[in-house]
């Protein structure tokens, strides 16, 4: 008997809408595991399915936290927050982390993205 195969590109779908209406990523147990119990497959589709679009678990989910660090900042909610408030508001386990992801993201800092934001 022949195994149904699984699309790549649904589970990635399925990953990616997931992350957005539950808000995953802003879990900082976050796992491949988790998100394939969440996905209703297993860690090694999840793994394919980054895989295929140069990604690993740690960029796609940290791309999701980077968007939510950004909107947390344009949002003006939290205009005295650290920025290890907002890396820990939006799921990331440090600062360091958060700015890195922050500059892939928009091309600045955390720190000096949230003072263009100010001035402008």
């Amino acid at each position: 008997m022949r195994r149904k195969r699984v699309d790549t590109d649904e589970v990635y779908e399925r990953m990616k809408q997931l992350m957005l209406e539950r808000q995953l990523y802003l879990r900082h147990d976050l796992t491949r595991d988790c998100l394939a119990r969440e996905v209703l497959t297993n860690r090694t589709y999840i793994t394919r399915a980054l895989k295929g679009r140069g990604l690993s678990f740690p960029q796609f989910v940290n791309s999701f936290r980077a968007a939510h660090a950004i909107e947390l900042m344009a949002s003006g909610r939290y205009p005295d927050a650290s920025p290890e408030e907002l890396a820990l508001l939006s799921g990331f386990s440090s600062a360091d982390t958060m700015n890195r992801y922050v500059k892939k993201s928009a091309g600045l800092t955390a720190c000096a993205l949230r003072e263009r934001m100010k001035d402008g």
